[in-house]
């Protein structure tokens, strides 16, 4: 609660400030142009809801684009999912969840056009325009209904030349570890779980001071893996230079950016030649040349790439390795034994060992994507008209080599002659390599489009048609989904028509009609319209004179969308064919041999279709005393055939696996709001600030489940994802207060024990008293504060980012302790003793997996609420007076910090978002920038 009222107090400050601080105009012209599907507009006459960020703010130090996108984006939800070198890519929502299918992904657009997006680099993007209603993106057919994110490169310009050149060095550090506790508060606390669990102490006295004291490393041992495999920081860095001129006839964008990230792995050397440290390095480049051919006809051309190399030990990811870090004791066995030889036991491997002798796994991806666009004025025919033509080629393609190996590692005990005995565990062997494999896909785009902008006194008027031929095709050589091996293609076009009258009235209708070949031909395409109007009241003769509101529009929309991606992987493709699969079904005579043959699949369902989004959206944009910029916008969404298993619906005594039928519906309901301001109060002085809250609750309002004992147990009704759990009421305090209690069946329950609440009421409780508990780990509301300030060449900035309504879960060997006989952490020094009964917030220790404590329910839940410093950066431009003496143009210095502190409810445990595995990161850079 504290932490929520705390970001509460926050955004209401902020507000404060923005409206006592402003003391000059805002400089937002409405004549701005912003990207808009396939197209752009006047920021004036845009009737949807669209939120725009320049790639100039996302200025986070990472290896991955949607990295850069916390809290920048108002109704764009970002959360990241794991932090180790080349693989951080973060989920993206689009106002939050909408379907509980699969296809829950937003679609990017670069340069008009579907294509990976995560490896382009800040540098060499202008802005990045986030689609929300339906007026926005009906005109993308059954792939909008997610939203859609418009991502434009820079251009050139007509001028002289200019070339920038950047470099930034910085080093990674863990922003939390798990902290386990050594051998003796291990072995002492071990034996506290046996003695609880009516055994005898497993370690004698004997043992406990040799583990206190440290005297025999060897044979009580005391290892912080963690220590053993981490480093406390790993460098990174990146180099970028660009190009940017031309003239009336030709313009061009050159960008060339090199970025190299280290991982954190310690006594990482070289074994055969193959490091075993994780590395990610990445080379992107880009050329946008435009040229006037002739005073009507501009062609574009757009070539952009990256080459990126990605190592890792043993390994594709390094999870397995964190996995063993959870659950390896600290008194297991030494790093090393007497003799030199890796520890061991035949349960566990050696972390160390892991790392440095088992191999390595490494990837090259290339990346390209190229774009030909022709523009012909036509004029001749009538003013203001113009026809476009574009083909764009994406092609991606990923090698992957491994060199694998084994080590021997060995036990080592006392024989009574007190001499060391080995026992031997694996093998070493030879390292082998593995070229065999690799990814590859590629996208095709046709697209056409015919433009009309004319003016008639008050009157305007804009008219775009256009058409699409989209193929994407997989043909990598280790793809075994015979499903995924046919191209993916959408075909269709859309249009839009936008009327203004004297700059006070907006009406638009855009369409979209699509269609995908994973759907019958019968149902294959569909028509998707949107209809919008705005007013802008500030142009009106009864405001155009305020000096408070100078600037009023209202504005709303409702339409249609869709979303065809309903597959998981190949399995839901083409579900209006019946599948007969070549499968093992059956044995034949005395053998134990499956003889193979074909079997009849899922049922077919040939009305198979999209999702389909009903959107409705209203919002409002003003300007206040020509200071304060605010936006805002409530919205509904209803997701409708939503694929479900007709468990509700049809028997299932049928025989055979029934078909997946569109009958999921979702209803999801949020508002937006941020304001903004720049001030010059002074010629030395200026200053911004901007804030932003949004937010998005879904609710299933059907899913065809089964029918359930109790209403509490159905997930109809909740949010998407909803945990189910044990409701915990605390611990038992005494064997009175078990007795008193509703009889708890999982296993025997003792004073200490987690007390559940019996739903049902029936005195029992089991699994019928599972229930709704908490949130998913997809934040309901995101706040965001970001401020810049100039003064005599010094710069600040800073951005904040906070989310609430999210759930973390406590779960597994770092918070169960000994549980899979593992690790044991500082959580459970707050364990239940009879001593502790009043103060404890952990259940009496066990040394065995407890059945009742362990079990999925609310005690283990943590509000997963957060404030992030997502970024902050100090720099100093050098004065012009110095400049002119070095030729250049522009000299900044900078100091850089990315994710540096977390407010949250975690007390240190673990980050709030990134829970296991490979540690979140902090960065704290220095920069310098180059202008000649």
């Amino acid at each position: 609660m504290k932490l929520k009222i705390s970001i509460y107090t926050i955004v209401l400050c902020m507000v404060s400030i923005t409206y006592i601080g402003a003391q000059t105009q805002e400089n937002d012209s409405i004549q701005t142009k912003v990207d808009v599907g396939y197209g752009k507009q006047a920021k004036w006459k845009v009737s949807s809801a669209i939120s725009t960020v320049n790639g100039g703010e996302l200025n986070m130090f990472t290896s991955n684009l949607s990295n850069t996108l916390y809290g920048q984006i108002p109704g764009l939800t970002v959360t990241q999912q794991g932090s180790e070198p080349g693989y951080d890519s973060p989920s993206l929502f689009g106002r939050g969840m909408n379907t509980f299918g699969p296809g829950n992904d937003i679609l990017v657009m670069v340069d008009g056009f579907q294509s990976s997006y995560e490896q382009l680099v800040p540098e060499e993007i202008e802005t990045i325009s986030f689609l929300k209603d339906a007026s926005a993106t009906a005109i993308y057919g059954n792939r909008g209904a997610n939203g859609v994110l418009l991502i434009t490169t820079k251009r050139g310009f007509d001028g002289p030349l200019k070339i920038s050149f950047n470099t930034q060095h910085g080093f990674q550090s863990p922003q939390r570890l798990p902290q386990f506790l050594g051998s003796y508060d291990y072995a002492r606390l071990f034996n506290e779980g046996s003695i609880n669990d009516g055994n005898s102490a497993f370690y004698s006295e004997s043992d406990l001071e040799n583990y206190r004291t440290g005297s025999d490393p060897d044979f009580y041992p005391d290892v912080n893996w963690y220590d053993e495999i981490l480093k406390n920081s790993a460098y990174m860095s990146k180099y970028n230079l660009n190009f940017r001129g031309g003239t009336n006839s030709v313009r061009y964008f050159v960008l060339l950016n090199y970025l190299n990230q280290d991982g954190l792995y310690i006594n990482a050397g070289d074994l055969n030649d193959a490091s075993t440290n994780s590395d990610y390095s990445r080379f992107n480049f880009r050329s946008n040349i435009e040229i006037n051919v002739s005073e009507s006809l501009l062609a574009t051309v757009i070539l952009g790439g990256s080459v990126e190399d990605k190592l890792n030990p043993s390994s594709i990811t390094t999870s397995p390795m964190f996995n063993n870090l959870a659950i390896l004791p600290p008194n297991s066995f030494p790093v090393y034994n007497p003799d030199g030889s890796f520890g061991g036991s035949s349960r566990f491997g050696n972390p160390v060992g892991d790392l440095l002798e088992t191999g390595s796994y490494s990837s090259n991806g290339r990346t390209l994507q190229s774009t030909l666009q022709l523009r012909q004025k036509l004029d001749f025919i009538t003013d203001g008209l113009a026809i476009t033509g574009s083909v764009s080629f994406n092609n991606y393609f990923r090698s992957f080599s491994s060199k694998t190996k084994q080590y021997e590692r060995f036990a080592i005990n006392k024989n009574e002659q007190d001499e060391t005995v080995y026992t031997g565990f694996g093998q070493n062997t030879s390292l082998v390599g593995n070229e065999g494999n690799s990814d590859q896909w590629r996208n095709t785009v046709f697209q056409g489009s015919l433009n009309y902008d004319r003016v008639v006194e008050k009157h305007e008027f804009s008219a775009m048609l256009m058409a699409i031929s989209d193929s994407y095709t997989n043909i990598s050589s280790s793809l075994r989904d015979a499903n995924l091996s046919f191209p993916f293609r959408h075909i269709g076009g859309g249009g839009r028509f936008t009327y203004t009258n004297s700059q006070k009235y907006i009406g638009e209708f855009s369409f979209g009609y699509m269609g995908s070949e994973n759907f019958p031909e019968s149902n294959r395409f569909g028509f998707f319209p949107a209809v919008s109007l705005g007013w802008i009241a500030s142009n009106e003769s009864f405001l155009k004179t305020s000096n408070f509101m100078t600037f009023l529009k209202l504005r709303g929309s409702v339409g249609l969308t869709g979303n065809s991606n309903i597959s998981s992987g190949g399995s839901n493709r083409f579900l209006f064919d019946q599948r007969y699969p070549y499968t093992a079904s059956y044995y034949l005579s005395n053998t134990n041999s499956q003889v193979f043959g074909i079997a009849e699949g899922p049922l077919a369902n040939p009305n198979v279709s999209w999702e389909k989004g009903r959107k409705m959206n209203f919002g409002i944009d003003m300007t206040i005393l020509d200071r304060v910029v605010v936006s805002a916008d409530i919205f509904e969404n209803r997701r409708s055939d939503i694929l479900t298993t007709p468990n509700r619906t049809v028997p299932q005594y049928l025989g055979v696996t029934l078909p997946l039928l569109n009958d999921g519906e979702v209803r999801n309901r949020g508002f937006e709001f941020s304001t903004r301001f720049n001030s010059k109060p002074s010629s030395e002085l200026t200053y911004s600030i901007q804030a932003s809250v949004w937010s998005a609750k879904n609710e299933i309002i059907f899913n065809s489940e089964p029918i359930r004992l109790y209403e509490y147990q159905q997930q109809t009704g909740r949010q998407i994802g909803q945990p189910f759990g044990l409701v915990a009421l605390g611990l038992f305090k005494d064997q009175s207060d078990i007795d008193n209690s509703p009889t708890q069946i999982f296993t025997a329950v003792q004073p200490g024990d987690i007390k559940y609440k019996d739903l049902n009421s029936d005195g029992v409780i089991d699994q019928q008293d599972a229930g709704p508990i908490g949130n998913t780990s997809v934040p309901i509301t995101t706040y965001s504060l970001s401020s810049k300030f100039n003064y005599k060449g010094f710069d600040f900035s800073f951005l904040l980012q906070a989310v609430t309504g999210r759930t973390v879960y406590f779960g597994g060997s770092y918070f169960h302790a000994f549980q899979n006989n593992g690790q044991v952490s500082d959580i459970a020094l707050g364990r239940w003793t009879p001593e502790t009964a009043s103060t404890a917030d952990f259940p009496r220790l066990s040394a065995s997996n407890n059945l009742n404590n362990y079990r999925y329910s609310s005690f283990w839940q943590r509000d997963g609420s957060f404030v992030k410093l997502r970024n902050v950066e100090i720099g100093y431009t050098l004065p012009v007076s110095f400049l002119s003496k070095v030729s250049l143009t522009g000299a900044r210095i900078y100091v850089n910090g990315t994710n540096l502190f977390s407010i949250d409810s975690m007390n240190e445990y673990i980050d709030p978002e990134t829970n296991f595995g490979y540690p979140a990161m902090s960065v704290l850079s220095l920069g310098v920038n180059l202008d000649l």
